[in-house]
């Protein structure tokens, strides 16, 4: 694989398994991916993301595991939107349906000039 000719510009990974019987959630990152497990309405855990481009600079790859609550919440996001974003000032936000968690988040945090993916994993 050819290195980016831009090496400012390049992928961000991220892949989560929870295990619902263990109450654990693996999460490994690399890039300007950001992740956060909420509890029900309750405040955000961030997940830890390596420093790296996908492809091109990757000097580790780490998983690290975080417990799962049982209403737990996962919310993902690429750095199209902006640092902060989050669940805090949306009281019962996290309660809802995934796709409208996600538009929220979007319509609120995007930046506007980059690409932009929200991702929300929900226990059923």
């Amino acid at each position: 694989m050819q290195p980016p000719s831009n090496p400012g510009r390049g992928a961000a990974v991220s892949i989560a398994r929870v295990d619902y019987e263990k109450g654990e959630v693996s999460f490994a990152g690399l890039g300007n991916v950001s992740a956060q497990i909420y509890s029900g309405s309750q405040g955000g855990q961030h997940l830890v993301s390596m420093n790296g481009t996908a492809g091109h600079d990757t000097l580790r790859l780490r998983e690290f595991s975080y417990a799962w609550p049982v209403n737990g919440s996962l919310v993902f996001y690429s750095d199209g939107l902006l640092t902060g974003t989050g669940l805090a000032g949306y009281p019962g936000l996290a309660l809802r349906d995934p796709s409208l968690i996600a538009g929220v988040l979007y319509r609120d945090f995007s930046r506007g000039h980059d690409d932009s993916t929200v991702v929300i994993a929900k226990t059923a």
